[in-house]
């Protein structure tokens, strides 16, 4: 039966199968049906002046937009209004194929306009890494985000049924030896470029284009001087 786990659960789940690591304090962090998670110090901001357009049919292979700020321990970044950056959790998370994970960004935030995430909430079954937290400031005022202040909270839900394709099909054992030799979470890059140009169906589109341009048809109304039929 699907159901989220209580605070009791988690504990429970983390002397057998999930783990989370390092807990600054773990019965501070884990309250009622969720674990709090803290801000580490390494961040990717978008550079504006190194693109004009993202267009996902022709980015270059390898080409990264980002520029890499690393923070030592209680230094500060500015999230001006307007601006997107990524950063991560300071919180490594191994899931269990039974579990799914939504991640909620903290309330304290959103009322001064901080998004945590756009839409990367869920956290799927066999994930391991650090969560990437994409940060936007919806507000009017610049928000000082300080490394390993409380950011987000993730909850847990149980899977009903047999998960066919988890996010890694791999025993979590060389994780959490990784995890044993490995304590500097700012000596390791915390997110990927993003990946979005290399959906599928943006092969499907290239092509549709391609043949329209070998026929020499028009790809649009808007391209042949025409003006699109209203909409009743």
């Amino acid at each position: 039966m699907t159901a989220v786990l209580s605070d009791i659960e988690i504990k429970k789940r983390l002397n057998e199968d999930l783990i989370i690591h390092p807990l600054l304090d773990t019965e501070a962090q884990i309250t009622c049906s969720k674990v709090d998670l803290h801000l580490s110090g390494v961040f990717y901001e978008i550079q504006r002046s190194m693109v004009g357009l993202y267009d996902p049919l022709s980015v270059p292979k390898g080409q990264d937009f980002r520029r890499e700020i690393i923070l030592p321990l209680g230094e500060y970044l500015v999230l001006h209004p307007g601006d997107l950056i990524l950063a991560s959790t300071f919180e490594n998370i191994s899931m269990p194929r039974d579990l799914l994970g939504i991640l909620q960004g903290r309330s304290s935030l959103g009322r001064l306009g901080i998004i945590v995430h756009a839409t990367a909430s869920f956290v799927d079954p066999e994930f391991m890494g650090t969560l990437t937290l994409e940060l936007s400031n919806l507000g009017h005022l610049p928000v000082k985000l300080y490394t390993l202040a409380k950011v987000a909270a993730l909850a847990f839900l149980r899977i009903y049924g047999k998960v066919g394709h988890a996010y890694r099909d791999s025993v979590a054992s060389p994780f959490i030896a990784a995890l044993s030799e490995r304590m500097d979470h700012y000596a390791s890059p915390v997110s990927e470029p993003s990946k979005h140009h290399e959906d599928w169906e943006y092969q499907m589109i290239r092509r549709v284009r391609e043949e329209l341009n070998r026929n020499n048809k028009h790809l649009s109304v808007r391209e042949k001087g025409n003006k699109p039929n209203p909409v009743h």
